[in-house]
């Protein structure tokens, strides 16, 4: 039981570091190099802190037998928003940015191209669809994803 819970924390704690690298760069980091490289290196600590703190969370509330869990990775992730999301302190808005950064993320991963430019950055697909990332984004995924990471660590900390 102290593995898990050891477990538990070290998710916490690596979603944490994520989030201060994305939050460096973006605000120390990018106003004085204004490389606008930076936002798509700010996107991948954003989207690796959300998925970590979803898949803690998901794994915490299983482990508490308050939720069920699938093979499936979308499954699991819409039991987070509907069955937990209120619990971690989300709203409609809030899960519509979450859902946003993991789609960012994930295009970001998956892209063949990628450029960036007169302040934004933008990421093609294999379709040559455009998603297109700019420091106001940023930032707002910046701030979700702290609220996201604050109420984790606080419904965390009623636990242990």
């Amino acid at each position: 039981m102290e593995n898990i819970l050891k477990e538990f924390l070290d998710g916490l704690v690596g979603a944490e570091k994520n989030w201060q690298s994305a939050d460096h760069l973006i605000y120390v980091v990018y106003p004085v190099v204004k490389d606008d490289k930076l936002l798509l290196r700010a996107l991948e600590n954003i989207y690796d802190n959300v998925v970590k703190i979803v898949s803690v969370v998901l794994r915490f509330e299983y482990f508490y037998k308050r939720i069920e869990l699938s093979k499936d990775s979308k499954r699991n992730l819409e039991v987070f928003f509907v069955k937990l999301g209120k619990k971690y302190g989300l709203n409609k808005d809030d899960g519509r940015i979450v859902r946003e950064i993991i789609f960012s993320g994930k295009k970001h991963k998956e892209s063949g191209l990628e450029f960036s430019g007169k302040g934004k950055a933008v990421i093609l697909d294999d379709r040559l669809g455009k998603y297109e990332l700019d420091l106001k984004k940023v930032k707002e995924f910046l701030s979700i994803s702290k609220k996201l990471l604050e109420n984790a660590n606080r419904n965390f900390r009623e636990i242990f």
